[in-house]
């Protein structure tokens, strides 16, 4: 199963880069199939690092369902040491978004993102999905009814 995982950070491209790199160190402890790393690209030119948020990007092959919530449960403790930063997580057309924050903001978000694609009985639903991540305070996810 492949999940997009998307990490933005306002803090410039090198911060984005060193952080990304301490995610895919953390990630070796996953059942990984593969895993694509995109850096970032450079700022366009006449830009200064915080003009704009930079984003990185990871396209993880994980050995079935049960790996997704350890990704989640990964994520969100990775998150939880940083100061900023959101990851943005995508399965199919269903995405999470996770930002550094409250604690139980992410857990309760990534439950409900859980929780969705246990009830649907496929991991990467894509049919009648509405992609809103980031509409809440602290994180969201869109997606099909079911």
């Amino acid at each position: 199963m492949d999940v997009g995982l998307v990490f933005s950070d306002p803090d410039g491209m090198d911060a984005t880069e060193r952080e990304m790199e301490s995610l895919i160190e953390e990630l070796d402890q996953l059942p990984l199939v593969h895993l694509e790393h995109s850096p970032a690209p450079p700022a366009p030119q006449g830009t200064r690092a915080g003009d704009a948020t930079v984003y990185s990007s990871l396209v993880l092959g994980l050995a079935g369902a049960p790996a997704v919530r350890s990704l989640i449960l990964l994520v969100q403790d990775w998150l939880a040491r940083r100061t900023s930063g959101t990851v943005t997580l995508r399965i199919g057309d269903d995405e999470l978004v996770m930002e550094a924050g409250s604690p139980a903001d992410r857990r309760r978000i990534a439950e409900a993102f859980l929780a969705h694609h246990a009830s649907t009985g496929r991991p990467e639903s894509s049919e009648g999905s509405d992609r809103s991540g980031g509409s809440e305070g602290s994180g969201g996810f869109g997606g099909s009814d079911g």
